[in-house]
């Protein structure tokens, strides 16, 4: 497990990697115990009072009974909507107080703490925190729990301060996370990885777990190389890896996983490499950004004017930047693609990864 700096500099990088320098809304993105399926939600009263602004939330345009209320970072929900007003099983288990959520085949587990509530999504626990509170005896969670995780998406009208919930369908598959940890003399790795169970065509089931697990497998063999052949250390301790995924997208056929990987080998902080896989689900294959837009053969005429305009408003932008140019980096999310960068590729260590996203339909895309 990371301990100290190095563990507090990867949460910072992840932190700020889920902010986006482009079009993506800050914080908008980026690892238990078993609840009860007999007990419902039990609302504890925190005694204390907290005045909040009230945000209206609608399900397809229809009013619900429970409000939401504006967060640091969004709008939070209360489970209570969720349970009664999206109609989605939410339990309680006492002892590990861990809230449970499920939606088809998508279970998510929280744990509530100071800095948030701690998410685990199909066994796959996720670094940072969602946003929580308790107010009135009700807890509030960030709606991103839903759009991030549970097939949602968002429309937000600021006049009325109003948050439209819309349901979309998820794929009929099952994801579960496989771990790989090793503790050596000179370095501690832990890899969480998805694999896919459900799919029609078990060929191209295989042709997907088989990618997925030989990715977490090379990492493993690079990092323990790397640790043996480097030592000593810099700074006398052992070397740390990391490695963790997010499903971002898991409808209409495809599967959008965003991985990242991060490895600790001394000095001020450690690296992180991210990169997204698009699958189809009908035959396995992974997808370029290229396949994705097909539709719009000239995609590129929207997205790099865009991109350049946003890189060249940000302070302490290297320059550089032309094109998205071939194999771009993406991922889906919500109704459009994410594209990215590398650490470094444009901006200085601190902005961590930009990220840029842009709606199908404003790039005259219809995902069928």
């Amino acid at each position: 497990m990371i301990k100290g700096k190095a563990y507090r500099t990867y949460l910072l990088i992840l932190a700020v990697s889920f902010m986006v320098v482009g079009l993506l809304p800050a914080g908008s993105g980026a690892s238990i115990a078993e609840a009860s399926s007999r007990e419902i939600i039990e609302l504890k009263a925190s005694g204390r009072q907290e005045a909040a602004t009230p945000v209206n939330i609608t399900l397809k345009g229809k009013p619900v009974k429970q409000q939401g209320i504006q967060g640091k970072e969004g709008v939070l929900v209360p489970l209570e909507l969720i349970r009664k007003g999206l109609k989605l099983p939410v339990q309680y288990d006492k002892n590990s107080k861990t809230y449970t959520i499920q939606r088809q085949n998508v279970t998510v587990q929280l744990q509530p703490a100071d800095i948030g509530a701690k998410a685990i999504v199909d066994g796959s626990t996720l670094v940072l925190p969602y946003e929580w509170k308790e107010i009135d005896g009700m807890p509030y969670v960030s709606v991103k729990v839903l759009t991030d995780n549970l097939g949602y998406t968002t429309e937000q009208d600021e006049k009325t301060k109003t948050l439209n919930l819309v349901p979309h369908r998820l794929n009929n598959i099952k994801i579960h996370t496989k771990t790989i940890s090793k503790t050596l003399p000179e370095a501690t790795i832990k890899v969480e990885y998805p694999q896919v169970s459900g799919l029609k065509n078990k060929g191209a089931e295989e042709k997907i777990n088989t990618l997925l697990q030989s990715r977490a497998d090379s990492f493993v063999e690079k990092s323990i190389k790397e640790a043996k052949e480097s030592q000593p250390s810099p700074n006398g301790s052992p070397y740390e890896y990391l490695g963790n995924y997010m499903v971002t997208f898991n409808r209409k056929g495809l599967l959008s996983i965003l991985e990242q990987t991060y490895a600790y080998t001394g000095g001020a902080h450690g690296n992180s490499i991210r990169e997204g896989l698009t699958f189809n689900l009908k035959d396995g294959k992974l997808l370029t950004l290229d396949e994705i837009l097909k539709g719009n053969p000239n995609y590129r005429s929207i997205v790099d004017p865009v991109i350049a305009a946003k890189l060249k408003q940000t302070e302490g932008y290297f320059g550089g930047f032309e094109t998205i140019g071939n194999n771009a980096n993406y991922y889906l999310k919500d109704d459009g693609v994410v594209i990215f960068f590398q650490l470094y590729d444009y901006l200085p260590y601190v902005f961590g990864f930009p990220e840029f996203y842009f709606p199908f339909s404003e790039l005259g895309v219809a995902l069928k």
